[in-house]
């Protein structure tokens, strides 16, 4: 069960005392009113009984907007605390799960580091270290990049450097790169690049929006199918990267892309992740006037469809 934090807490407490003390005050001024008008019967006669009830109707009035204002500020009080709560909570997680991101490939490097400098290893076992010390070093250089990039993107200082670009000749190298793991991941790969277009595009930001993409179906989706597909409609190309992996549920595809989310299931618990990678492709390519979503794969699996504006 989770706690309040104490500033909710103290919100609540000096809510429950202020409406505990309007309605007491209330009460107070209706028997107030009530004894006024009882011991100046005079007044009935005259009408100014009248003006008496007429008072307390306008005080009653102003208090009630009063109250209702009140409540309206506590709750939204209370859903900002509640959300700047939630956002402390999935910072926590991200620095955690973070430390955990850089200390696996170290720990990995300084592994084969030290097992090359032993004397009589084979040049194939060196080849084989070697490739996984480089391995090791891409995961680095790419969670460095996220954050960066993140953090860039939150300051607002992020700038894009146009230029003509092939799409299909950007997923095929990037793939390239993240051969051996998706090896290693047991994942088919189905490519159909039909666009032949040249878009205007920052070919670093686009590289990182598939490198995320592929590293979430290395992730979620091993030993099943990876696909790549383009195709060109009139004012967009589309790029749709889906697998056949575990999946999000329906009601959870628009909070994947952002910051720091993740799914909390028993299938995504264990695995490895920042909560940054979604979200960097969203905002990258909205930053490229394009637009970015999520469905459920059919038959299983998670779907992400980007369109891209042409030239």
């Amino acid at each position: 069960m989770k706690k309040s934090p104490p500033t909710l807490i103290l919100l609540y407490v000096l809510l429950g005392y202020v409406v505990t003390q309007f309605l007491w005050w209330g009460y107070l001024l209706y028997e107030l009113n009530a004894e006024v008008l009882s011991l100046t019967v005079p007044a009935l006669e005259d009408g100014s009984g009248r003006d008496l009830n007429q008072k307390l109707f306008m005080i009653l009035g102003e208090g009630t907007v009063f109250f209702t204002l009140l409540i309206i500020g506590a709750f939204y009080i209370r859903k900002f605390l509640l959300r700047e709560q939630g956002l402390a909570r999935q910072e926590r997680n991200f620095l955690l799960a973070t430390t955990h991101e850089f200390n696996s490939p170290i720990a990995a490097i300084k592994l084969n580091l030290q097992t090359l400098k032993r004397v009589g290893i084979t040049s194939e076992q060196q080849m084989l270290m070697t490739e996984s010390g480089l391995t090791n070093l891409n995961r680095l250089e790419s969670l460095v990049s996220n954050i960066l990039m993140a953090s860039r993107i939150d300051a607002g200082k992020i700038q894009m450097y146009s230029e003509e670009v092939d799409l299909g000749e950007v997923v095929t190298s990037v793939l390239k790169r993240y051969e051996g793991l998706i090896k290693a991941a047991e994942i088919e790969v189905y490519l159909d690049l039909k666009s032949q277009t040249k878009l205007s595009l920052d070919k670093n930001a686009m590289e990182m929006v598939l490198a995320n993409l592929i590293e979430n179906a290395i992730k979620y989706a091993s030993k099943s199918k990876l696909y790549l597909i383009s195709r060109e409609e009139s004012k967009y190309v589309e790029l749709v990267v889906a697998d056949t992996g575990i999946g999000v549920s329906p009601d959870r595809l628009k909070q994947i892309f952002q910051k720091f989310y993740r799914e909390q299931n028993e299938e995504t618990r264990s695995q490895k992740g920042t909560g940054l990678g979604l979200f960097l492709v969203h905002e990258l390519i909205r930053l490229h006037g394009g637009r970015v979503f999520a469905q459920v794969n059919d038959p299983q699996g998670l779907k992400v469809i980007i369109n891209i504006p042409k030239n």
